[in-house]
């Protein structure tokens, strides 16, 4: 059985927290330095976006210039960090003989994730703005880009719950040892059924699925706002949907601590 420190103090807890965040960075820029960003996830989200637009023209079923599909793929693609990578980064511990610090150390392994994911949080919304910058004027939709960088605040929302799901991926992953599967299953179920590229009143029963995933009800909301109607239920639905993704987080992170203190497992 692992002993786990006695727990902190408000104040100690505090001081912890900030370290916390600034290892967090440092592992980050150490797993995922700024030419990894610039030089290969930033370009591919642009040319994921190009490809999605382009294959909406093509299949005809886009009566807007594609617009429709670019609001959507322009919030998904935040999905290849806020999810994909971020679910690998507990992993990342595992592998490397760091975890066991996380069931041994004051800060409990929830709180931990939590911390520890919000790089991957900044990046996917720096992503979710490459595409905005770059991809939509390639794409002869500049005036939408403008449009949606008013929105900027609803991209955001989306990255914090889409963090919310990848957290809760990460913990499932280290517990099934499986976290290549969960990320990159669960960014495609994000894809099919959040509406994304199909809208959801198109996709029949399979529709009422992605009620429960995040990025569903943002995007929503980011249509909505386009065409200049109210969305606040979108984005309170947004939200109650990454709340409940963090509180699903939140029991598998302490079951895990618990199986794994009790097992000395990681």
């Amino acid at each position: 059985m692992l002993a786990r420190s006695a727990p902190s103090t408000s104040p100690d807890a505090a001081a912890r927290a900030v370290e916390q965040v600034r290892l967090g960075w440092r592992l980050y820029l150490v797993e995922d330095p700024p030419r990894v960003l610039f030089l290969s996830k930033a370009p591919r989200a642009v040319l994921q976006a190009v490809f999605y637009v382009l294959l909406a023209r093509l299949t005809g079923g886009e009566q807007d210039g594609g617009q429709a599909a670019f609001v959507g793929i322009s919030a998904y693609l935040m999905c290849l960090s806020s999810i994909v990578a971020a679910g690998g980064s507990p992993a990342l511990d595992r592998d490397e003989g760091t975890l066991y610090r996380v069931l041994t150390g004051a800060v409990p392994p929830f709180r931990f994730f939590v911390l520890k994911y919000l790089p991957y949080t900044a990046e996917a919304l720096l992503v979710s703005l490459t595409v905005l910058a770059v991809a939509g004027p390639v794409l002869g939709l500049g005036g939408t880009s403008v449009n949606l960088l008013a929105d900027l605040g609803l991209y955001a929302l989306m990255a914090v719950t889409s963090t919310c799901l990848g957290i809760a991926v990460g913990v499932l992953a280290i517990m099934g040892r499986s976290e290549f599967l969960l990320g990159n299953s669960s960014s495609y179920l994000v894809l099919v059924l959040s509406g994304a590229v199909v809208p959801a009143d198109r996709l029949g029963a399979l529709g009422h699925l992605g009620t429960v995933l995040p990025l569903t009800h943002g995007i929503e909301a980011l249509r909505l706002s386009l065409a200049g109607r109210p969305y606040a239920g979108a984005v309170a639905a947004e939200i109650a949907v990454g709340l409940g993704w963090l509180a699903l987080a939140w029991v598998l992170a302490t079951r895990w601590g618990r199986r794994a203190r009790v097992h000395g497992l990681t």
